[in-house]
């Protein structure tokens, strides 16, 4: 299961270059909220040194992509367009799972009695 906070950076790694059939493919990914099925598309960069082993992705929710809180299903596929955005025109489907989007993190607030 993939997560992240609202607002916040996070590496995703994932090994998608073993399931891959096409080459140099750039990563579309597709995420489905599971209450709303609101889809949102977007295509993240591998920044990965070693695509062979794993595929490292730099994700920044409300700047990569900005939905709601909760929980969805993503897909990612390969594609050799570096610009498609719809996931039918893509050349494959290489993996999917589940994806949980947190709150923004409140810190606690404590008050001093006088």
């Amino acid at each position: 299961m993939l997560t992240i906070t609202k607002g916040q950076t996070k590496f995703w790694y994932l090994t998608l270059t073993e399931k891959t059939t096409i080459s140099n493919p750039t990563y579309l990914f597709s995420i489905t909220h599971r209450l709303t099925n609101t889809t949102t598309n977007f295509i993240a960069t591998d920044v990965s040194a070693y695509t062979e082993r794993y595929n490292k992705f730099s994700v920044i929710e409300g700047t990569t992509f900005d939905v709601d809180s909760g929980e969805f299903l993503y897909r990612v596929y390969a594609q050799s367009s570096p610009s498609n955005l719809d996931p039918d025109l893509a050349d494959e489907l290489v993996e999917q799972g589940m994806l949980k989007v947190n709150n923004t993190v409140v810190s606690d607030v404590y008050y001093t009695p006088s």
